[in-house]
C-alpha cells in the first residue's frame, strides 16, 4: 500500500480562496493565490485513493 502523500488543501488568509494542489509541485514553494496575490497557507494533506 502506498501511503505517500499527494495532495495538499491551500488557503488563502487575504481573501479566502481555497485550492487543492499537488504536494509535489508546491514543496518548498511559496504558492500565491490566484485572485489577489497574497501568499496561501497550507492547511492540511492527504493521500489519493488506492
Amino acid at each position: 500500500m502506498d501511503t505517500t502523500i499527494t495532495t495538499g488543501w491551500w488557503r488563502c488568509p487575504g481573501c479566502g480562496v481555497e485550492a487543492e494542489l499537488p504536494v509535489a509541485a508546491t514543496s518548498g514553494c511559496q504558492v500565491p493565490c490566484p485572485d489577489c496575490g497574497e501568499a496561501m497557507g497550507e492547511q492540511w494533506r492527504w493521500d489519493t485513493a488506492a
